[in-house]
């Protein structure tokens, strides 16, 4: 406010000067300023510094009132500099937080960030999926941006308890938000208000005491997973059987190179050809035509391992698959969607 005040009152005192000018240099036959019109574009002239020489005061109260209009030039200029400087300086800040939202449909949240944080969304990013990133720590902003393209990545700087900034990161319209604190208390707490301001929104979470699991899935957390016990079963299978946990663990991570394999899941549309087709058929094609093992499918929300024969597949329904990186694209180009929900 004392700003705008200074500034409005230099203004006014310099639009005083431009008249002053064109007052006094108007009673000179010599003078070449003569009109209100040639004053303020000397005023314009000697304010950007152009000095075209074409217009200049004569009168000897015309030059002293000229000398304060190049200084006053010089305040005047030095503070608009200054004012569109700052103002550049904090909208990108603001967009560096996130503070205009982000446009991202169908897309992953990763609240908190950390080094397990990071490598889940190295995994979906190279995936091809876009991730939405929250923290309340603005130093993690530079490192987002220094490891992800802000064409599949988008960073939010707020606080965890205000639920409703997650609404810049088009909570709504995401595809699921994983929640990834340190603290298990913390991640409970913070579920519950989420769930109860979008009860719709299809939540994962990690919790490190596997006791508290069933009390995440009370809080309406369908998808809860237990670090120890993913943890452990990896360990027992590398102990006795360590060629099946080699393999277990390159399927579940994404392919980056072309002999890379993976497990992956697809939708199946209307229009594609396995819709009303049997189980066994959609085997046999994707094993010859791509060297794709199809190992299970969901149906109606139910993860079915090993289908009976006689199933048959319907739209809607997800195909789960075994895959190398170089058959993804012939892949996603057959169903027709990319691998994910």
């Amino acid at each position: 406010m004392k700003k705008r005040l200074i500034f409005f009152v230099a203004f006014l005192v310099y639009v005083i000067a431009i008249f002053g000018i064109k007052y006094f240099e108007g009673q000179s036959a010599d003078a070449n300023i003569k009109t209100i019109g040639d004053a303020f574009w000397y005023a314009i002239v000697t304010l950007t510094t152009v000095g075209y020489g074409d217009f200049y005061p004569v009168t000897f109260a015309g030059k002293i009132i000229g000398l304060i209009v190049i200084i006053g030039s010089l305040g005047v200029l030095g503070f608009l500099i200054g004012e569109v400087t700052v103002r550049f300086n904090q909208y990108m800040e603001k967009k560096k937080s996130g503070f205009w939202g982000s446009d991202f449909e169908n897309h992953y949240i990763i609240i908190g960030y950390n080094e397990f944080g990071q490598k889940v969304a190295s995994q979906m990013v190279h995936a091809g999926q876009k991730v939405a990133f929250v923290t309340n720590t603005k130093s993690d902003l530079d490192l987002i941006a220094d490891l992800y393209s802000s064409k599949n990545t988008f960073s939010l700087f707020a606080d965890y308890s205000n639920i409703e900034a997650l609404n810049k990161v088009n909570i709504d319209r995401a595809k699921r938000i994983f929640v990834n604190f340190d603290d298990d208390s913390e991640t409970l707490v913070f579920v519950i208000n989420l769930k109860k301001r979008f009860p719709k929104a299809n939540v994962v979470v990690t919790c490190l005491n596997p006791s508290l699991k069933d009390t995440f899935v009370n809080a309406g957390i369908v998808h809860v997973i237990a670090e120890s016990e993913v943890a452990s079963k990896l360990v027992a299978s590398y102990l006795f059987e360590p060629y099946v946990a080699m393999y277990t663990e390159d399927l579940i991570a994404t392919s980056f190179a072309d002999e890379d394999t993976d497990i992956q899941q697809y939708v199946i549309e209307e229009d594609c050809d396995f819709s009303g087709e049997e189980y066994i058929t959609a085997f046999m094609k994707l094993k010859m035509d791509y060297n794709a093992i199809l190992i299970g499918m969901v149906k109606a929300g139910q993860l079915i391992k090993n289908p009976t024969k006689g199933t048959r597949i319907e739209t809607g329904d997800y195909l789960i698959l075994i895959s190398s990186g170089e058959a993804k694209i012939s892949l996603e180009k057959f169903f027709g969607v990319k691998e994910g929900e």
